[in-house]
């Protein structure tokens, strides 16, 4: 059984133009996907759009969503709302109280770190990876990776947003012999790592989506369909300030020194 991770980034780790990054996935087999993928499509042919990208959607001012499209605030909101039902209907829940069993399905993840905190822990302590993007990256495909093994998944395909930094990482510790030998019980299982055009995979609008409305949590007023979807941040949202970035498990940060993995840009 193969289980499929989709990745999309919110804003970019750059402390001059925003105050989060953050690295949202949604992860599923084929099986489950394949219904998901099927009743988003009909969504965007009910709404007569092409594909959802949050932040054009949200500012009216980009195609396809623009006023001269016909597009405005209630038919954004009513096409968003709908898309958000769509995840409701497929994404996995935890066990509570008054649903002891939960349910398998696809499940979401947000890792959102705080810039301005990030830049303190890094000064604070020299083990903190020097870019933002780098824990964002390893961490969702750890989640991705974890909710695999949970459900019995044998293989991983990674499918990243072309463009962004993230997948930069992963492949990094693909390529290098080091890293592979030490992460061979995890490598060994991932089969693919590709990007592609957002616009093309109704998965990754998804991950844009909660990448969007987890990134824009602490910004009000919030729309109604952000709200439905952030009623699950207890148990999918890791957002991380100065007290856990500066926090890094002893070891980790001399084990991956050691790997001499391609230097990248420091996070500004």
């Amino acid at each position: 059984m193969v289980l499929k991770g989709f990745f999309d980034g919110g804003n970019q780790a750059d402390s001059t133009q925003y105050d989060v990054v953050t690295l949202a996935s949604l992860s599923g087999v084929p099986n489950q996907w394949r219904p998901c993928e099927n009743d988003w499509k009909a969504v965007l042919k009910k709404h007569h759009a092409p594909w959802l990208h949050t932040t054009d959607a949200v500012s009216l001012m980009n195609e396809p969503f623009t006023k001269q499209n016909g597009w405005d605030e209630s038919k954004r909101n009513a096409f968003i709302s709908d898309c958000v039902t769509v995840i409701e209907r497929h994404m996995a829940l935890p066990r509570t109280r008054t649903n002891p069993d939960g349910r398998v399905g696809i499940l979401p993840y947000s890792l959102t770190i705080v810039l301005k905190d990030f830049l303190r822990a890094r000064k604070a302590n020299p083990e903190v990876p020097k870019t933002a993007t780098e824990i964002c990256a390893t961490q969702a495909v750890y989640r991705c990776l974890q909710w695999g093994n949970y459900i019995g998944a044998d293989f991983f395909h990674l499918i990243f947003d072309q463009g962004e930094p993230f997948m930069g990482h992963i492949l990094d510790r693909q390529h290098n012999r080091k890293a592979r030998k030490h992460l061979k019980p995890i490598t060994g299982r991932i089969t693919s790592i590709i990007q592609a055009d957002m616009r093309d995979l109704p998965a990754m609008q998804m991950a844009d989506l909660f990448a969007w409305c987890y990134s824009h949590k602490n910004r009000e007023p919030r729309f109604k369909w952000q709200n439905r979807l952030l009623a699950h941040r207890k148990w999918i949202d890791d957002w991380l300030e100065y007290d856990a970035l500066i926090k890094i498990i002893p070891g980790v940060a001399k084990t991956v020194a050691a790997w001499n993995l391609p230097p990248r840009r420091p996070t500004g």
